[in-house]
């Protein structure tokens, strides 16, 4: 691992010696080479439920071995699939803390969600995301500091956004911050990375839909969810801005590579960037099919 500081719990790790009031949720299709090493850093939670939607490889009984519970449900979408979770009667408790199969916790992150859980004064917390991309610490390109994500909600107070790609947790409360990160570390290499991708950008596609012109991405931002949890900066930028650029694949590298400095990150910065600009350039050609005759 380059350059972290951080290392996955394991068993003897604060806050080993008090369960945490909380169920670790973790949705799952063919993640056998993430899987052991997600379930095992997650292992101070009182709970974890691992939602599989079909894996054929060795995913579920993994993940039975080393003591989950086991919920197959066809897939939904991102959305609908964590919407689900909230819901499930298999679910001990009401905090629910979201983490992906391609995910580990460090010890200091469990033992803050150990210490905030004890007298919890908000609905929900985010923290950020620490991407592991070709061994490399993604630390710049506007990632790692537009990273927040809220995973970690009390499902009394949270719903799900209904997007099919990029969903958002809509919490009807205060959310607070984690000082750690989560760490997103991929075992299963560049090759899946960009299969994974273009099935994103389809579905990233479906969501956009036609070019909506600026008058109604305004209206659309002045009226948008007040339970929004993305910080307001990046909603202007992606929602109002980016939609307008002209050449955003070259825009877009650009933005992350010089002026957000991922030339910073070495090899894996260039192609990190580059691949992203890749995405742009698949989800626009895709639109681009849909006007043809």
């Amino acid at each position: 691992m380059t350059r972290l500081g951080l290392r996955p719990w394991r068993e003897g790790d604060e806050p080993s010696r008090d369960v945490v009031p909380v169920t670790v949720v973790v949705l799952t299709r063919d993640e056998e080479a993430n899987i052991a090493r997600c379930l095992a850093s997650v292992g101070w939670a009182d709970q974890a439920v691992v939602i599989d939607s079909g894996s054929a490889d060795k995913t579920v009984p993994l993940a039975q071995s080393l003591g989950a519970d086991v919920v197959e449900h066809p897939w939904l979408g991102f959305s609908g699939q964590r919407e689900l979770a909230l819901r499930l009667p298999e679910v001990r408790n009401d905090w629910i803390y979201f983490v992906d199969a391609d995910e580990w916790v460090s010890p200091q992150l469990a033992a803050e969600i150990a210490e905030r859980l004890d007298a919890p004064d908000c609905a929900a917390f985010t923290h950020r995301l620490r991407l592991v991309f070709l061994n490399t610490w993604i630390r710049h390109c506007g990632w790692y500091s537009g990273s927040w994500v809220v995973r970690l909600v009390d499902r009394r107070y949270t719903k799900y956004d209904g997007s099919p790609v990029g969903e958002r947790a809509s919490v009807d409360g205060p959310v607070g911050r984690l000082a750690n990160d989560i760490v997103d570390e991929d075992r299963k290499g560049l090759a899946s990375w960009l299969h994974k991708h273009v099935s994103y950008a389809e579905l990233e596609q479906r969501k956009r839909g036609k070019q909506v012109p600026m008058r109604e991405r305004m209206r659309r931002f002045r009226c948008r969810d007040r339970t929004e949890t993305r910080p307001l900066a990046r909603v202007i930028l992606k929602d109002l801005v980016f939609p307008a650029v002209p050449a955003r694949p070259l825009a877009l590298f650009l933005y992350m590579y010089v002026v957000r400095l991922g030339l910073l990150d070495g090899w894996a910065g260039l192609r990190f960037c580059f691949f992203h600009a890749w995405y742009q350039a698949v989800v626009d050609g895709l639109r681009a099919e849909t006007r043809l005759p």
